[in-house]
C-alpha cells in the first residue's frame, strides 16, 4: 500500500492506496468556509489551516485496522505546483513520515495526478488518451501516450477555465467557489439566448482563451443591471430568493456563458482528434464535474465513436487517492522514487504545467 499526501491549495488530504488504484481511506479537510469571504483563497491561511488539519487526518487513518506502518510500500506527495507554502507542508510531513518509518519517498506532480485521475473510477482505462485538465489554475489539452509520455495540444493564454468560472460568479455577486454555483444556475436555464463571442476563432491554434469571454460577460451583466461584483456576497440560496425576473436574467447569463465555454473545449477536442483519432477521450480536473462541459463532450464523443472518461465528483477536485495511484503505477515500474528525500524542495511550477505545444499541434507556426 502506499500512504499518499495532498495540499497543493486549500484542501488537506490523506489516502491509503492499494494495488490497481484500490482505495482502504480517504481523508479530506476542505477550507471553503475559511476562504469563502475572501472571494478566493488566502495563501497564509490555507498553509495554516494545512498544519492543523493533517495531524487530525493522519491520526483518524491510524485508528482503521487496515493500517500498518510496517505494509506501507512509499510514501507519496504532491511536490508541484500550487500555493508553495501549502505544498510546502505537506512535503514535509511526507518527509517525516519517510524517515520515521524508513519508506521510500516518491514526489508527484499535481497536474500528472489530475491527467491520471480517472484511472481511479475507470479501471478500464489504458493509455493512449486525449486528456483535458480543467481547473481554477490550469487548462491543459494533452496527449497522453503513457505513463510518464506526454505531449501538450494546447493550453490557456490568459485565464484557466475554473478561474473564468469563479470570476463569472463573482461578477454576479456569489461567493467563491462560485463556479459550481454558475453550473447549478445554468441547469435552471431553458434559453441560452446571449451569443458570448468564441476566442480565437480567427487563429488556427489548439490553445485556449477565456479572458476575452469573461469581459464579455461583464459587459452584459452591466448591461443588464445584474452585475453586482464588490458588494456582499451571495449563496446560491440566496438566488432562489431573488424575484423571478432577476433569476431568468442570471439563469440565461450562466446557461449562455456555460454553452459557450462547452463549445470551445469540444471544438479543441474535436479538432485534434482530427489528427490523433483517439477512442479515449479525458476529462478532469474540478471543472470536469461541470455538468454542461461533460454532457457536450459526451456527445461529441459518441458522434466520433470514442468514449468519455471522467473521474467521480470526489476525484475531480484536489484528492490525495489520485497522487496515490500515480505513484502506484511509477513503482510497478520501479520509477519514481526519491533518491535523496531530506533534499526534495516543494515547487510552485509543474515540469507538465511548463511544457511547450509540441510541433506537431503548433499550427500557427507551421
Amino acid at each position: 500500500m502506499i500512504l499518499a499526501i495532498e495540499t497543493s491549495c486549500d484542501d488537506s488530504a490523506i489516502a491509503l492506496i492499494g494495488p490497481e488504484g484500490k482505495i482502504y481511506y480517504e481523508g479530506l479537510s476542505s477550507q471553503i468556509d475559511a476562504h469563502a469571504k475572501y472571494g478566493g483563497v488566502v495563501p497564509e491561511i490555507a498553509s495554516r489551516k494545512h498544519l492543523l488539519s493533517l495531524p487530525l487526518l493522519l491520526n483518524e487513518l491510524k485508528s482503521l485496522p487496515e493500517f500498518d506502518p510496517a505494509k506501507l510500500r512509499a510514501i507519496a506527495v504532491t511536490q508541484s505546483p500550487g500555493l508553495v507554502g501549502s505544498v510546502l507542508v505537506g512535503l514535509s510531513w511526507a518527509k517525516g513520515l519517510s524517515w520515521a518509518w524508513d519508506k521510500p519517498l516518491i514526489p508527484v506532480d499535481h497536474l500528472e495526478g489530475h491527467l491520471l485521475a480517472p484511472f481511479l473510477d475507470h479501471p478500464d482505462l489504458a493509455f493512449p488518451y486525449l486528456g483535458l485538465i480543467a481547473s481554477g489554475g490550469h487548462t491543459h489539452l494533452v496527449y497522453v501516450e503513457g505513463l510518464g509520455k506526454y505531449k501538450l495540444v494546447g493550453k490557456t493564454m490568459d485565464d484557466a477555465l475554473g478561474e473564468a468560472y469563479d470570476k463569472v460568479a463573482k461578477m454576479l455577486g456569489f461567493e467563491y467557489p462560485g463556479g459550481p454555483i454558475v453550473d447549478k444556475i445554468a441547469g435552471q436555464s431553458k434559453t441560452a439566448s446571449i451569443k458570448f463571442p468564441i476566442p480565437l476563432t480567427r487563429r488556427k491554434t489548439f490553445n485556449f482563451s477565456f479572458s476575452g469571454l469573461k469581459t464579455a460577460v461583464r459587459n452584459e451583466a452591466t448591461r443588464l443591471g445584474i452585475r453586482v461584483e464588490g458588494t456582499k456576497l451571495l449563496q446560491y440560496e440566496d438566488y432562489l430568493e431573488m424575484p423571478t425576473e432577476k433569476k431568468a436574467l442570471i439563469e440565461d447569463i450562466c446557461n449562455s456563458f456555460q454553452e459557450c465555454c462547452a463549445k470551445i473545449v469540444a471544438n479543441r477536442f474535436e479538432e485534434a482528434m482530427k489528427i490523433l483519432n483517439p477512442t479515449r477521450l479525458v476529462l478532469t480536473g474540478g471543472v470536469a464535474a461541470n455538468q454542461g462541459i461533460r454532457e457536450k463532450l459526451a456527445d461529441l464523443a459518441h458522434r466520433k465513436g470514442a468514449t468519455l472518461y471522467c473521474p467521480t465528483p470526489a476525484h475531480c477536485t484536489d484528492n490525495a487517492a489520485m497522487i496515490g495511484q500515480v505513484a502506484f503505477q511509477y513503482l510497478e515500474k520501479n520509477q519514481g522514487i526519491c533518491p535523496d528525500p531530506l533534499s526534495l524542495a516543494a515547487s510552485p511550477k509543474s515540469t507538465l504545467g511548463l511544457m511547450e505545444v509540441d510541433p506537431l499541434f503548433d499550427l500557427e507556426n507551421k
